[in-house]
């Protein structure tokens, strides 16, 4: 009995010892940017693919799943003489599933994802100055999307996620021109996370 339990002290060394990964048991933050695309179900619209960033912090991914907080902002040009562009600001807290997460999987070089998010946006319009008749615009409101992406291993507590996110914005109210009242659309962002 004594040997066995001397031979089991030394596999679990030995098993504790291949560990190569640190163990993801703590909050990470991030920083990332992209590209944003609002209004893509508008008929005539006539904003441009813009840019975006985003900052913020995870949970651990100790069980395969995670919650995301990020504050970003978005620019976008508008192809309308009157406007320049339109610019956000974005609070979205996000669930993420990683389903081939294995927690002892040791060395992970690619882990897909999927996701829900939701939050608010404020948005405002830039008129061009050489239309002093053209009042700017402003509003607000909610967003909800969903997550499609990939986490790549950079280093041992490094990691880059690439995510598409399809976002529901039923908010506009006319901003540069729009007809519709909706910048529902895509973004494409690059997160590096440490």
């Amino acid at each position: 009995m004594k040997r066995v339990f001397v031979l089991l002290l030394l596999v679990a060394a030995v098993a504790a010892a291949q560990e190569v990964d640190p163990p993801r048991d703590s909050m990470d933050f991030f920083i990332g940017a992209g590209a944003w695309l609002p209004g893509l179900l508008n008929n005539d619209n006539q904003l441009e693919v813009g840019s975006a960033f985003l900052v913020g912090a995870e949970t651990p991914m100790s069980q395969g799943d995670q919650f995301r907080l990020s504050i970003g902002g978005g620019l976008c040009n508008s192809d309308r003489e009157q406007y320049e562009k339109i610019t956000s600001v974005m609070l979205n807290l996000s669930y993420r599933k990683y389903p081939f997460y294995r927690p002892y999987a040791g060395a992970r070089g690619l882990e897909p994802f999927i996701g829900f998010t939701g939050g608010g946006i404020v948005v405002w319009d830039s008129v061009d100055d050489d239309y002093e008749n053209v009042d700017s615009k402003s509003t607000g409101g909610a967003m909800i999307g969903a997550e499609l992406g990939a986490r790549v291993k950079m280093s041992e507590d490094m990691f880059f996620d690439i995510t598409l996110t399809g976002e529901w914005v039923p908010i506009g109210s006319e901003l540069a021109g729009e007809a519709d009242s909706d910048l529902s659309g895509i973004r494409i962002q690059g997160s590096l996370i440490f």
